[in-house]
């Protein structure tokens, strides 16, 4: 059975906020005046608007977006300001928080405002989640959030433009020369501009910067945690001085519009080094320039921080262990498959052993190991330099990515001459790397004398610890067939840790595959991925999706996160 909820003079008292008399004055206050008691209270100072806000929280059941506590900073890469527009918020008193899905938290001075809440679901298309905050605190908030927030990048831009416009003045080129470009980039606003957009997604913790022009407008976006936001994109007059400056940055041929480009620079921000890797595609309204932030302080190397659990563990130092054979991680791009190959050879890093991998690009430096960056262009492919490899006395070998049947077989003359042998496939679970394999042209005779072990993953965002909240197992029809028991799951909130999307990290989540000799038998006869997936879940593979359903009992991830990389089972 509900409680019944206290009233707002009930809740203040029993918090020790206020006086029986002070409640009473208020009360009689109200009724003169005809105003909220949460009114009279400031009014006769009885209690501050931040008092009165807390308890209205505590009242309600929501959050208390506490501007003291940081609280009131609205997610800047989610595009906020296009969803409630200043002067709905400014009118209104409403501040957007953050989005997640289909759903924004939206804070307000009075939460129980059902009609603006209804305007806001409409305005939005999303479902509104209320947090309360004192009215001081949100109108302060609005202005920095609406009128602040891109104020520098508005700065250089329009101090660009007008260099622009004094350069043209008695310009009659109607071509674009080279040597314009470059003094364009070597600009100061330019300059300033390229360091403000690696600088704030180093800040946020983004792993992809995402630059592209469109018909008539031009898109700025970070993927932080796995998801893309969009941050305020620069003037469209700025974007070729932009890319032509990551390009020199880069040592890119600025000229080179017609081709992909890939190279890459490094940047020091806070006392580290990160790594920018930066692509380049042509597209018919100009280039789109992709650039990857590798920061090694925050490579994990330890199996049990990537997520793998003791089972999982037991099976991966086993199989490492032996002397000879071959490891496939397998997993679309992005999904950590390069971070799971580190940390199997930092666990077998060591003076008695010649590590030695070979990969494009090398994304992280190793010490004590021998990385060696692929070069197409002048020959070094991924064959000729395992060739090469296989004169040096290795005793383990990691291939970054098995692209054609010279390297699968390079890879697999490598394990069955007395080498331990770690490579990547692109495949969707962890038996259809059997049949990849085999679809390049590898004989199944091969592959069987040689496959020790093949783990697929993904990675899905991490609950943060601080705000989730449980969910309703009872009224989630999804939840039913799931074998929960009595496990406790939990949901996104959020919150000032996390910036208000519910989620802080990410976490893998894993399918072994191990060849013993029942599935030897079945790759030998080729059988169908299906066919080995339904057998070696009968014999004890946990799945992707149930790897996922294991990471909700233990309250690491949400059932939306497991539903987006997984299929339901």
């Amino acid at each position: 059975m509900l409680k019944p909820r206290l009233k707002l003079g009930e809740l203040l008292l029993k918090q020790n906020k206020i006086t029986q008399e002070q409640l009473d004055k208020s009360l009689a206050f109200q009724k003169e005046k005809g105003c909220k008691l949460g009114e009279a209270l400031i009014q006769l100072e009885a209690v501050t608007e931040q008092e009165i806000a807390s308890a209205l929280a505590d009242q309600l059941n929501i959050l208390y977006a506490d501007a003291e506590k940081g609280l009131l900073r609205p997610n800047m890469h989610q595009g906020l300001e296009k969803l409630i527009s200043e002067d709905y918020a400014r009118g209104h008193i409403v501040l957007p928080l953050s989005r997640h899905g289909q759903s924004v938290t939206v804070a307000m001075a009075d939460p129980l405002d059902l009609l603006c809440v209804d305007d806001l679901m409409k305005m939005t298309g999303c479902d509104i989640n209320v947090a309360v905050s004192c009215a001081s605190d949100l109108e302060k908030a609005i202005e920095n959030f609406y009128s602040s927030k891109d104020l520098q990048m508005k700065d250089i831009e329009e101090e660009f433009i007008l260099m622009d416009v004094d350069k043209d003045k008695g310009s009659s080129q109607s071509q674009v020369d080279v040597r314009d470009i470059f003094s364009e980039t070597e600009a100061a606003p330019i300059v300033k501009f390229v360091d403000l957009i690696l600088r704030e997604a180093v800040e946020s913790g983004a792993s992809d910067i995402h630059i592209e022009h469109f018909e008539d407008r031009v898109s700025l976006r970070y993927r932080v945690d796995g998801m893309l936001y969009e941050a305020s994109p620069p003037d469209p007059k700025l974007y070729v001085a932009i890319i032509s400056r990551l390009k020199i940055l880069s040592r890119m041929d600025i000229a080179e519009r017609r081709l992909p480009q890939d190279a890459g620079f490094s940047i020091a921000s806070d006392g580290k080094v990160v790594d920018v890797r930066v692509s380049t595609i042509p597209t018919i309204f100009g280039e789109k320039m992709v650039m990857r932030l590798l920061d090694p302080t925050k490579l994990p190397l330890d199996f049990g921080k990537l997520g793998f659990d003791p089972r999982d563990r037991e099976i991966i130092e086993r199989e490492i262990k032996r002397p000879y054979g071959m490891i496939y991680v397998t997993g679309p791009t992005g999904s950590g498959k390069s971070t799971t190959l580190y940390t199997i050879l930092s666990s077998l890093r060591s003076p008695k052993k010649n590590i030695m991998t070979v990969e494009d690009p090398v994304e992280y430096k190793l010490d004590g190991i021998n990385q060696v960056q692929v070069r197409p262009m002048i020959g070094l492919t991924f064959s000729n330099t395992l060739r090469s490899f296989l004169r040096q006395d290795p005793d383990v070998l990691m291939v970054g990515e098995v692209r054609d049947l010279e390297t699968a077989q390079m890879c697999i003359r490598a394990a069955l001459t007395g080498h331990l042998v770690l490579s990547t496939l692109h495949t969707n679970d962890a038996p259809t790397a059997v049949t990849r394999l085999m679809d390049m042209g590898l004989e199944p005779f091969l592959l069987v004398s040689s496959l020790r072990l093949i783990i697929a993953q993904r990675l899905v965002r991490r609950l943060c610890p601080r705000c989730k909240k449980l969910a309703n197992k009872e009224l989630d029809v999804r939840y039913k067939n799931m074998k929960l028991g009595d496990s406790e799951v939990y949901e996104a909130k959020g919150c000032e840790d996390c910036r208000f999307t519910g989620y802080r990290g990410r976490v893998g989540i894993y399918e072994l595959l191990e060849i013993n000799e029942e599935i030897r038998n079945m790759v030998y006869y080729r059988k169908s991925s299906d066919e080995i997936r339904k057998r070696a879940i009968e014999i004890g593979m946990r799945s992707l999706y149930h790897s996922g359903v294991e990471k909700m009992k233990q309250g690491l991830t949400s059932l939306e996160e497991v539903l987006a990389v997984t299929v339901a089972e």
